[in-house]
């Protein structure tokens, strides 16, 4: 075995505590980077929770719209089926029988009234 001279070993020593100083930066940046995956992680899990919220918002909305779509359907087909329907007959003769006793009625009321 060689012995090591004292300046031999002094380079060998600072040679050696550059190398640590380099590996402790490097261990430095992973640990940084594994911050930041760690953190890109959680963003990607919001971002998944997120479109996940709003495509079930979305068919929701599409659900309501087509049954408010419907039910504004229905009421304009009853509105119109209401303004095509006329007066069936009867309903006219008890409009008139109605009208022909209030004249008659008020006709009475005021000969009751001047006699």
């Amino acid at each position: 075995m060689t012995r090591e001279t004292p300046p031999a070993a002094y380079d060998r020593g600072v040679l050696d505590g550059r190398i640590l100083t380099r590996l402790d930066k490097h261990a430095q940046q992973i640990d940084a980077l594994e911050g930041l995956s760690a953190q890109q992680i959680a963003i990607s899990a919001t971002l998944t929770s997120t479109v996940q919220t709003l495509t079930e918002a979305r068919v929701t909305d599409a659900a309501t719209r087509v049954a408010t779509a419907q039910a504004v359907k229905e009421a304009n087909d009853t509105r119109e089926a209401q303004a095509k329907s006329g007066w069936s007959p009867l309903a006219k003769f008890l409009a008139i029988a109605g009208s022909v006793v209030g004249v008659i009625g008020v006709g009475i009321a005021l000969w009751a009234l001047f006699i």
